[in-house]
């Protein structure tokens, strides 16, 4: 029983260890109006109903940080869905980093529709995956876009982010006398 109970605390340190690696991030990107619609088609069930795929790309105003290095731009392809009252977007965005790394994340969110024009959305995200420093990277966030006049948007990002311990490195072969 001591051992089982043993057990069960060395567990939940461990958990608790795990989830105090998560680092807060956060940070803000614009994103130009010129966003390439790769393909719209109306859904035919009735008026104002488009589904469609679009790439942006977008720079990041408030960098964030991860690994001691700043994010810099990026962009994503989204599966856009729109009616007259309501936009949704499923995508991945595919981040660059000032040193060259890149961040994968995958994405979801929806907003209100007014006249014709899409309104504040929010979404959540989360990473599926990194280069360089950041190979291996998991967290999630919510985001807030926020359309601007000209058709535009800045996207307010917040989440957590866990980069795992990189390996101890191999000794070094004995060279064959």
């Amino acid at each position: 029983m001591k051992a089982r109970i043993a057990s069960i605390t060395g567990l939940a340190l461990l958990i608790a260890s795990a989830v105090g690696a998560q680092t807060k991030v956060s940070g803000q990107h614009t994103c130009p109006k010129a966003a390439e619609v790769v393909g719209t088609a109306d859904a035919g069930d009735k008026p104002e109903h488009t589904l469609s795929i679009v790439k942006s790309t977008c720079s990041w105003t408030k960098p964030m940080e991860m690994a001691g290095e700043k994010s810099k731009d990026g962009t994503s392809v989204a599966f856009s869905e729109k009616t007259s009252t309501r936009a949704t977007s499923t995508g991945t965005y595919v981040g660059n980093m000032n040193n060259g790394d890149k961040f994968y994340v995958s994405f979801h969110d929806s907003g209100a529709v007014k006249d014709g024009k899409p309104q504040v959305s929010k979404g959540t995200w989360s990473y599926t995956g990194g280069t360089g420093k950041l190979k291996g990277i998991t967290g999630k966030g919510a985001y807030t876009v926020t359309p601007n006049a000209d058709g535009g948007g800045v996207v307010d990002v917040e989440g957590e982010y866990a980069i795992p311990a990189a390996a101890p490195k191999k000794a070094a072969a004995k060279k064959a006398s």
